[in-house]
């Protein structure tokens, strides 16, 4: 069943490869931020904006290991919102998203309904919904089943989805909600400096 399903989600990944000249992906954890999906995956947007899917919660649910005990995923739950940076992409750097995050074997790819936020931050019903692609644990022992048994994800992990929220402009009440998570005290606690030198420099040429 495992095989089965990480065989739908690679076909799928690589059917929006190649389909149309550009992807579009709504990414919710460390690829919010600039210097991870950019400085280090080489994957530069055509287009980035906030966004949220109705529907979906942000969970910690694919296990870590060493230093990161959890890694983000997008969880069905449809009493929840999840927040993210909607972004369009060359096929060739959805395709290195996908290389890069361990689809299918560490996430699949599925596709989820995403609108643009109205001035109060929320989802905007008056606009068009946008199909995108997502990142969602995959089945296997990698996964943890219940979401109450999520471990803690790590203060270095958090604080690049924090400052992601944050320079992707992410209203007010997803960054708190980031901010209030609670992170594994066992583990390390910074950004590295050399990304945040990164995006102060690349701040100051824009």
């Amino acid at each position: 069943m495992r095989r089965a399903l990480a065989l739908l989600a690679l076909l799928r990944a690589a059917n929006a490869v190649l389909v149309g000249d550009r992807v579009s992906y709504l990414a919710f954890g460390s690829n919010m931020h600039p210097a991870v999906l950019t400085r280090k995956r080489g994957v530069e947007p055509l287009r980035s904006m906030p966004a949220a899917a109705e529907g979906w919660r942000l969970g910690f649910s694919l296990r870590g290991g060493g230093r990161e005990p959890s890694f983000a995923s997008a969880e069905p739950d449809g009493r929840r919102t999840l927040y993210g940076v909607l972004f369009d992409l060359e096929p060739l750097d959805w395709a290195r998203v996908c290389a890069t995050e361990g689809v299918p074997f560490g996430y699949l790819a599925v596709p989820v309904r995403c609108r643009p936020l109205d001035a109060d931050g929320r989802p905007d019903r008056r606009e068009p919904v946008e199909m995108a692609w997502t990142l969602v644990a995959s089945p296997g022992p990698a996964r943890v089943a219940d979401d109450a048994d999520e471990p803690k994800p790590s203060e270095r992990y958090l604080s690049y989805l924090r400052e992601g929220a944050r320079l992707s402009g992410l209203p007010a009440h997803w960054r708190d909600y980031l901010d209030g998570l609670s992170r594994d005290a066992a583990a390390p606690l910074a950004v590295d400096p050399v990304d945040a030198a990164w995006v102060a420099d690349r701040l100051k040429a824009t």
